[in-house]
């Protein structure tokens, strides 16, 4: 209600702020002309009681006033003052002569500040008041009270001077208010019709972005389905011109499903006022089909309630989403084969289901799995649909780089495999991490695009996991076996070497004893056969406890350079057959000259040799047959040693061979998988211990052993044992002359009989004896005996301190003294080589006394001659 505000301009609250400022100095001007009325204007000083009366009040309203309008309440701030004003000025001029009185000539400048603050009807109301009031005094002059001071002309000069500078500051004000009011109204209508140039501005840019809109836009009429506007990519998704589609109905609209879903599009627009996502098809203008897709939403326009629909080509992103479709379902393809990979452990029907699935995910005409050997050496491992059949030229494989990555096209050598089928290929390499595993050859009617080459990479990488997963799944199983192997022979080898330094004791004293009763017994003396007798079961004991601690591995070596031809060569005496077999066993050699050396246990060679032609006798049985020993040497590759499957396996390299072939009965895979497991025996009186033993011994080597055998036909063992590179000396004959030996001998043994033996053998070939049963006894003979001890022989399992402690002890006092160390089990003692060297030996038990002689001699000479 403030004057002269237009309740929808903008400017209203500057006229708001101007009012409170205009109606601010009113209040001061009003306080200030009222206190010095009320000072200076001259009056009987006991009318002045009347006067406070009058003016108290007054001063009361305007201080309120002023406190409204300090709480921003304009509005009945300025209806306090001039209502205030107004009945002052009214009650004073009723006591104070009526019309005449200074104080009613003071209402028209209360009218022009009631126009200034309320408007015109405020104006109204309080003129036609004051004249109302004027001509109630009019009417009743004679009835109102004389004033109490007749109004001199100092006072009214007084008055009006105030009155007029009063109204002179308030038509000021007036004034400055209407300037104001001016100012602002030009700036108003400045920035409208700068808003309204910018809005004519927008709506023609609109205009401009709508007819350049890169995807069509329609305006159309709900009631009547007219379209009212269509921009130009609209008009040339439809190839029609503006007066052809423009003021048209959108029925009219050819070649597309618009016209046709455009009823259910309004309805539902009516009931959503928008949608999106709607799609239709259209015909391209080379007659293919096409896709769009539209939105669209309600807007109030002047024509009336219109739709703004937006569409546009979506033919390319929807094949793009069938592609991206098809690229998901390849993908699963490959993990549903990984899978696969992961769960199957058999490699032919993984590659037949990874061939099968690949061709058919990417519509191919034939496919091929082709593996490579370590010498680059292929063969197809899986073939689907139409592939060659001319087979693989190795030529391309073997100079392939292990990182090389494929074949978008394939090259020559193997595009011509091909010939006449008229068909594209591709190959992607089965590389494992180290090497080339093979290779997968894709055919196609049409040039396969990346996304089929990256597919089949992805196949390929995924045959290439399940190889190396297969590979060390073999190997672990492999390793597994050997550690199942190993804790037999652990097993076994703690039986042993618990049993066999006493086992062997005994023999020793069993075989000592009877190889000096044959030699004190006349040849024609009755107890000769019997001798022989528990000599020959005291030797086959001590083999057995041989083969025992050969397969455990725990057998004490003596390694020498040996030419394994000449050492066959020399056992043919050893390898006659018994009488009755010799019209149904042929023995046939088959020996190698020039072998290289090997480096091994001459006597434990021997064993491998005589093991293996006892058991291809026996495996011939009653029938004819014929065993062939054979030599050789042979360099193995990592394809041969794979292809070979050696037990245990061993590095490439140069090897020497030796081969047993017979034509008995044959294993089948059952049991050959069981012949090397110690106390197996296909034989009825078997201790199946033979070819463990032989395993043992193959293995302490080094070397590997292969087993080929098919029922009915026979079997063939082949030993592979490393090639040395030192020349090999010749073998010299046994000697059978008598040994004597002289000096005196310090024998060390906790075992009082194998003491005996050992004495009587000796004393019988000429040495003087001393007995020891411990080490510190022994120390006590060799540093307080008067005699002078030639060699001393130490077995290496007393109590106390054992024979490797008596050693060095021996050592530290006799550097150069002979000592000859015996155990029936030397690991039992130590795991470490023996020192064997020019003044020290070693000789296991059990052991026949020329053995023990031949030892002692022998040791003797080389400390002798220095």
């Amino acid at each position: 209600m403030d004057a002269f505000t237009d309740p929808s301009s903008p400017s209203t609250e500057r006229m708001r702020q101007h009012t409170a400022q205009l109606l601010r100095f009113l209040i001061w001007l009003a306080l200030l002309s009222v206190i010095g009325y009320t000072v200076l204007s001259p009056i009987d000083p006991s009318l002045m009681p009347q006067r406070l009366i009058i003016v108290a009040p007054l001063i009361a309203a305007l201080l309120a006033a002023f406190w409204l309008l300090r709480q921003q309440r304009v509005w009945q701030a300025s209806l306090l003052v001039i209502s205030s004003l107004w009945l002052t000025l009214t009650g004073s001029a009723a006591i104070s002569g009526g019309i005449l009185a200074p104080a009613f000539a003071a209402l028209p400048i209360v009218v022009v500040m009631t126009g200034m603050l309320f408007g015109q009807r405020g104006t109204w109301i309080v003129a036609i008041l004051s004249v109302a009031t004027g001509v109630i005094f009019t009417l009743f002059a004679d009835r109102l009270p004389q004033p109490p001071i007749p109004h001199s002309r100092l006072s009214w000069s007084v008055t009006y001077t105030l009155y007029l500078l009063l109204s002179a500051y308030i038509i000021n004000q007036l004034i400055s208010h209407f300037r104001q009011s001016l100012h602002d109204t030009d700036k108003e209508l400045n920035e409208r019709r700068t808003v309204e140039k910018q809005l004519r501005d927008s709506e023609e840019k609109l205009a401009r972005l709508f007819d350049s809109a890169p995807f069509a836009m329609l305006i159309v009429r709900i009631n009547d389905e007219l379209i009212l506007n269509a921009n130009a990519a609209c008009r040339e998704f439809f190839e029609l011109s503006s007066e052809q589609i423009i003021k048209q109905p959108i029925r009219r609209l050819s070649r597309s499903q618009l016209s046709e879903r455009w009823p259910a599009i309004a309805e539902a627009l009516e009931k959503q006022g928008t949608i999106s996502g709607v799609e239709f098809s259209f015909q391209r203008n080379d007659r293919a089909p096409g896709f769009a897709q539209l939105a669209a939403e309600l807007i109030e326009l002047p024509e009336g309630l219109c739709a703004v629909v937006a569409f546009q080509d979506v033919t390319p992103l929807r094949y793009a989403n069938e592609r991206l479709a098809e690229l998901a379902a390849r993908q699963e393809q490959l993990a549903t084969l990984a899978r696969e990979a992961l769960a199957n452990t058999d490699l032919n029907t993984l590659f037949a289901t990874a061939a099968e699935q690949t061709a058919q995910t990417l519509r191919l005409s034939g496919i091929e799995l082709v593996e490579l050997d370590l010498d680059r050496q292929p063969c197809v491992r899986a073939k689907w649909g139409n592939a060659p059949e001319e087979l693989l030229p190795s030529e391309v494989f073997r100079d392939l780089p292990n990182d090389h990555p494929g074949w978008n096209r394939l090259p020559p050598s193997l595009a011509e495999r091909i010939g006449g089928m008229a068909m594209y290929g591709a190959g992607m390499p089965i590389r494992g991490n180290e090497r080339l595993f093979g290779v997968l050859l894709a055919y196609a009617q049409h040039p396969l695009d990346t996304e089929a080459i990256f597919f089949l990479r992805g196949v390929a990488n995924v045959l290439a996991v399940a190889i190396e997963r297969f590979n060390a799944e073999q190997e672990r199983r492999r390793i597994e076996t050997q550690m199942l192997q190993t804790q037999k022979l652990e097993s076994l080898g703690l039986l042993a070497g618990g049993i066999a330094h006493d086992f062997n004791n005994l023999l020793t004293g069993i075989m000592g004893h009877t190889s000096l009763a044959l030699l004190d017994l006349p040849s024609n003396h009755e107890l000769q056969p019997h001798l022989a007798a528990i000599n020959q079961a005291s030797q086959r004991a001590a083999e057995l406890c041989s083969q025992l601690l050969a397969y455990a591995g725990r057998g004490q070596r003596s390694l020498e350079s040996v030419d394994l031809s000449a050492l066959v060569h020399e056992m043919g005496n050893i390898l006659r057959l018994p009488a009755n077999r010799s019209g149904q066993v042929t023995l046939t050699y088959d020996l190698a000259s020039d072998l290289p050396a090997i480096v091994v246990e001459a006597s434990q060679i021997r064993q491998i040799v005589l093991n293996l032609i006892t058991n291809a006798i026996e495996a011939i049985g009653e029938r004819s047959g014929t065993v062939t020993i054979s030599t050789g040497v042979t360099t193995l590759t990592a394809t041969d040693l794979r292809r070979l499957n050696l037990t245990p396996s061993i590095a490439p390299g140069k090897y020497v061979t030796l081969t047993v072939s017979d034509t008995g009965i044959g294993m089948d895979e059952s049991t050959q998988r069981r012949i090397f497991d110690p106390f197996f025996s296909t034989k009825p009186k078997g201790h199946g211990l033979g070819l463990a033993a032989v395993q043992g011994i193959v293995r302490r080597h080094h070397g590997a052993i292969r087993v080929e055998s098919t029922p009915g036909l026979g079997s063939t063992f082949t030993v592979y044992l490393q090639a040395a590179n030192t020349a090999t000396p010749a073998l010299t004959a046994a000697a059978t002359a008598p040994i004597i030996l002289t000096g005196t001998a310090l024998i060390v043994d906790d075992d009082a009989a194998v003491r005996g033996t050992i004495t009587r053998i000796l004393e019988r070939a000429g040495m003087v004896t001393l007995e020891a049963a411990d080490g510190r006894t022994a120390l006590s003979l060799l540093s307080e005996s008067a005699m002078n001890i030639d060699i001393v022989l130490v077995d290496l399992a007393i109590p106390g301190m054992n024979g490797l402690e008596l050693l060095e002890a021996i050592r530290r006092q006799l550097p150069c003294l002979p000592v000859l160390l015996m155990s029936g089990n030397a690991e039992q003692i130590t795991n470490n080589p023996l020192p064997i060297n020019q003044y020290t030996d070693f000789l296991p038990k059990p052991y026949r006394s020329r053995d023990l002689l031949e030892k002692l001699s022998l040791l003797l000479q080389r400390t002798t001659i220095r």
